[in-house]
């Protein structure tokens, strides 16, 4: 009797201590929110390496400038590349929205104007990358239903790990998983699934560390798993705080020769 007396006890101490710590886990949104919300500067300059990658392991080099500022709680994001020959001077402006898409704009020099990017065209890859039109605008939290779904480690990086599924069916992927680092609270790995529900491709932090007090990415991949190829970006140079004049965010800007 003494022995099942023990036995309830344990059990029970388990069950409160399993429901205590459930009841402690902040929910999807919230973790979600935490990471959209994180300290990124008010306003940041970088310049990157990209670098893309064929299934036959054939490289080919760019290098781009990005330009971000934030207005209010929205963010406006001005991209250049500089090298090489072939796409200098390419341009790409996304204005974010609140209850919207982004609205954003392409440059080609061979054009000589500025071509907005519509609604049906999200899906289709930014200047032959593994990304998206739909990839190069922040994710808003309000816009799906997110749960969490485990905890675990990731590259030695405890994270909390979100299902995040779109509201409106708007969205190119069915539903994003998402690795969250608990100190951080950069997102270090997403996976993207398509709208029959398969993995379709894979973003990656390979590194990240502390730049001028922010929690800044340095190198990450992004992976098409159905046409096997890599786009790799690496960080060489970041200015955050810089205060950023507002005209550098405009159609005229984009087109100036």
């Amino acid at each position: 009797m003494r022995n099942l007396f023990v036995g309830v006890i344990i059990a029970f101490c388990v069950l409160l201590a399993y429901r205590q710590s459930f009841a402690e886990a902040p929910s999807g949104a919230s973790i979600i929110e935490k990471s959209f919300n994180r300290d990124d500067g008010k306003d940041s300059y970088s310049k990157i390496e990209m670098t893309l990658v064929d299934k036959q392991n054939n490289l080919r080099s760019r290098i781009l400038e990005i330009y971000s500022k934030d207005f209010g709680d929205l963010t406006k994001t001005f991209l250049e590349f500089s090298k090489p020959a072939d796409i200098k001077d390419t341009r790409f402006l996304s204005i974010e929205e609140k209850n919207a898409d982004n609205t954003q704009y392409l440059y080609l020099p061979a054009l000589g104007r500025a071509r907005r990017i519509v609604s049906s065209q999200k899906n289709l890859a930014f200047v032959n990358t593994d990304y998206t039109y739909e990839d190069m605008q922040r994710r808003r939290p309000e816009k799906d239903a997110h749960k969490l779904i485990a905890e675990e480690s990731l590259d030695g990086h405890s994270c909390f790990v979100v299902e995040s599924i779109p509201r409106d069916g708007a969205s190119q992927y069915s539903k994003r998983i998402s690795w969250i680092d608990k100190e951080s609270y950069l997102v270090l790995r997403v996976d993207f699934y398509d709208k029959k529900v398969q993995k379709t491709k894979e973003l990656r932090v390979k590194n990240f560390e502390i730049k001028q007090g922010i929690w800044t990415i340095t190198q990450v991949e992004m992976e098409n798993l159905k046409d096997q190829h890599k786009t790799l970006m690496k960080l060489l140079e970041i200015n955050y705080n810089q205060g950023l004049v507002d005209d550098l965010f405009t159609v005229y800007r984009l087109e100036k020769q």
